[in-house]
This record gives C-alpha cells, structure tokens and sequence, in this order.
C-alpha cells in the first residue's frame, strides 16, 4: 500500500484565519468607538456651550441693570442731613445779629412840605419792608404826591426827610443790657447797615467798622439772658411809631424773621438749629446738595442774602420795567451794587412805581428764597436758587409784644428783648449716604451673586491664556 499523504482540514485552517482577522481588527474597533464617543462628547459640549451663551447674556443684562440700579444711589441720592446731636448748648454758637429800624415815624416839624416828605417816607417804608400798613394803600394814595413820583424810594432815610443830622445814638437808646449786664449801647450798636435810613445794628460782620471780637455768644437761655434794649419814643426831630426788628445770622445782611410792632415791648424768643456737612459733599454738584462752603462764598463773591437782595432786584425789573438802586453793601471787600455804570439804559424805579411793587407784594428785605406769583387761585414760585452755608445757624422766632401801662412806660420807650428760648439745640450734619467705597462694594456683591465674579476669576483666567502661566495638567 502507498503512503495516505495528510490534508490540512480547511476548516481549521479558515478558524486560524478568523482568529487573525479578530486579533487585527480589535485595536481598530476600539480606535473608533473612541472617536465615536468623543464625537457625541464634543456635540453635547457645543449644546452646552451654545446653552450657556444666552443664560450669561441674561445674568450680563441683569448685572448691568442692578448695577445702574445702585450706582443712582451714589450719583442721586448721595446727600443726606441726619440729626447728629440733640445736646448742642447755645453757648457752642453765635448769637444772632439784631438790626432796629424805624418804619413809621411821625415828623415834629408842622410844615406842609416836610409833613407830606413824611408821608411818601413812611408810605416807601411800608411797601418796601411790605408791613401791615402796605394792604391799607390804595391808588389814591400812590397819586397823591406827584412831585416826589421821580424820588428813589430805596434813597429816602431819616437825613432826606428832616434834613438833619441831630439824631445820635445816645437819644435814640435809652438803656441797653447784655446777659444781665449794664452796658454803653453805643458800644455795641453800629449805626447805617446796608439798610437806608436810620438803623442799627448788633453783632453784625457785615457792617461798617464790627467789633472785633463779634461775633458774641451766650451761656444761657430765657428773658434778659441775651440782648435787651430800650429806645426812645420820642426822638429830637421825629417821633417813632413803629419799630422793624431782624434778627439774622451775623454774617448775613437780612434774616427770615422781621418784627414791625407799635407796641411797648418786643418779645423775641430765638429757637436756633445748627446745620454742618462732612468735607466730601463738596464732591457733589450744588443743586444736590444745595449748600456752599466757605471757599465757594468767596469765589462766587456774594452772601446768600446778597444773593436773594439781587434776585428780588431781577424780579422787580421782570415785573415793574425799572431797576433798584441798591444801598451800598457793608465792607469794601463786596462789590459796589450802586455803580451807576451798572444801570446804563435802564430806568431807575420811582415814587410812581410803588403800586407795582405793592400789587406783586415784594418784600426786598426779606430773606425768602422763594418768590410767590400766585394770582388768582394759581399758586406760582420763582425759586431765587440761593443756597446758604453748608455750615451754618438758622434763627427761628416766635415773637409776641405787648402794651405797657403809662406808670411802667413813664419815659416813652419801646423794649425790645431777645433770648434764646432753650439752652439746648438740635445739629443737623450732611453726610455721604453712599461713598465710593460703598458702591465698589455693591458692584463686587452683585457681579459675584449673579454670574459668580471675582477679581481674583478674572485673573486667573487671563493668566491661563498664556501658556507659561497654565497650570499643568496630570496625565
């Protein structure tokens, strides 16, 4: 028999193969499984990418919003006066300047000429200052004296109508008492303020020649603890029937409080409120925190009562078509308001325009700020935009007179008596109620609760767009 030659089973030969095929192809699978997987990976990273950008683009707008929202606090709501303290003693302040004027007086000399001289006066007076008397006039009154209808009313003191100079201190007071104490009233009064005529004044620094130690300050409150002063009724060429008293900051011409009384005794309690601000106002504009510091003052060149006399003035040429000569403010250091250069081609108000400054019922010497137009149940203002010391004492007074017997009045003489009504008083501070630091504060906090900011984020992720400040990855 012949050698049986051996056949490879062809089945076994194609499983080998298989098997190669399998060991070839598994490296190859899992290559693409991967590339799969990191395909569907990078597609639900770009989905939540793209998901992402709208939800920041909302929590930007949010921020942005809120941010505006809190930066009007620091740029519109950034002054606020609080009570700083209810202990203030009067002594930690001035005493408020007194300024006595006659309005009314009644002239001696029985000649035609200077009894009616006295009634234009009187009549100028009462327009003017806009006393009780002033709703008393009428047309008639305005049109019986048309030889003075040309007469500056601003121009007409005691010197015009007596036409004399024998009136002095000395006769005009008769006793003068400050905090208890007996003293010369011609020590301490200052005769011709800015006011024309017959005036004068106390603890004034804008009058001529101050004392150089005003002003003045008290120690304690009630009757007689401040100035009291008795004036002669009855004077050499005139005798006075009403009396104007102001009391007003000692370095301001006019005040919010004027007296006119024909009565004995002049009562004149003074409740006083103290008003200052933190240095960093100044850093907000002037109609936000509607005060000026000293430094201001002295640029702008004028006081707020300055200010408000000139306003008026505006208004009375608004109204009336003709200006007012001002007297002559106090100090040579303010400008002269009287150059006539100043009134060149404008006509100078007369006797004649006194029935418009009545029918507009302008006081000129009064320290409103505010000027009513009201007419006919239509209440209108004009506000004359004169801000006072961010550092600075208003002198309120409720004031009440009263009528002496003729034993307790034997001489003929008109008291006046002012005081402070308390020993203590409230201080008002302006302050910063949201600083820059706040608002620095209030942009982190917001940026960090909404969209999770910090600086310090910031930072680090423009470190890692270089690639010397990445961090190392492991693996």
């Amino acid at each position: 028999m012949g050698e049986v030659e051996m056949q490879p089973d062809p089945q076994l030969g194609n499983a080998n193969d298989d098997d190669d095929d399998d060991d070839a192809s598994v490296p190859g699978k899992q290559i693409r499984s991967k590339k799969k997987e990191k395909k569907r990976h990078n597609k639900w990273l770009s989905v939540r990418r793209c998901a992402r950008i709208p939800l920041k683009l909302i929590l930007a707008i949010v921020t942005v919003y809120v941010c505006i929202l809190s930066s009007e606090r620091y740029f519109y709501y950034w002054v606020q006066t609080t009570i700083e303290r209810t202990d203030v003693h009067v002594s930690e302040i001035n005493f408020p300047a007194v300024t006595i004027i006659p309005v009314v007086v009644t002239n001696l000399n029985t000649s035609e000429q200077a009894q009616r001289l006295t009634r234009v006066f009187n009549m100028a007076r009462a327009v003017l200052w806009q006393t009780p008397d002033a709703a008393r006039l009428d047309k008639h009154s305005f049109d019986a004296f048309p030889e003075y209808a040309h007469l500056n009313p601003t121009m007409l003191d005691i010197d015009t109508v007596f036409d004399s100079m024998q009136y002095s201190c000395k006769n005009f007071f008769a006793e003068c008492t400050w905090r208890r104490k007996h003293i010369n009233c011609c020590s301490i009064f200052r005769s011709k303020s800015t006011y024309r005529g017959f005036a004068y004044v106390f603890n004034s620094l804008r009058c001529e020649f101050p004392d150089e130690t005003w002003p003045w300050s008290v120690g304690t409150s009630g009757s007689l603890s401040g100035l009291n002063v008795k004036i002669n009724r009855n004077q050499h060429m005139f005798d006075i029937n009403m009396l104007g008293v102001i009391v007003h900051e000692p370095t301001q011409v006019l005040g919010h409080s004027i007296v006119y009384s024909t009565e004995d005794r002049i009562v004149i309690p003074v409740e006083p409120l103290r008003f200052t601000a933190e240095a960093d106002v100044k850093a907000r504009p002037l109609h936000m925190r509607r005060c000026l510091f000293e430094s201001e003052i002295g640029r702008l060149g004028q006081s707020r009562s300055e200010c408000i006399s000139k306003c008026h003035v505006q208004y009375v040429l608004a109204r009336c078509n003709c200006t007012l000569i001002l007297p002559t403010p106090l100090t040579a250091k303010l400008e002269n308001i009287t150059d006539p250069t100043d009134y060149k081609g404008q006509t100078i108000c007369g006797v004649k325009h006194l029935p418009c400054f009545n029918e507009n019922k302008l006081s000129l010497f009064s320290m409103s700020n505010i000027i009513e137009e009201s007419r006919e149940n239509i209440f209108t203002t004009i506000d004359c935009g004169c801000f006072p010391q961010c550092d600075h004492t208003q002198y309120h007074t409720s004031t009440y007179t009263e009528r002496l017997s003729s034993a307790e009045n034997i001489d003929s003489v008109v008291e006046i008596d002012v005081y402070f009504q308390e020993e203590t008083l409230f201080l008002y501070c302006s302050r910063l109620s949201f600083t820059l630091l706040d608002l620095m504060v209030s942009f982190g906090g917001i940026a960090g609760l909404i969209m999770g900011i910090s600086v310090l984020g910031w930072v680090n992720a423009i470190l890692d767009r270089f690639t010397c400040c990445r961090q190392p990855n492991d693996g």
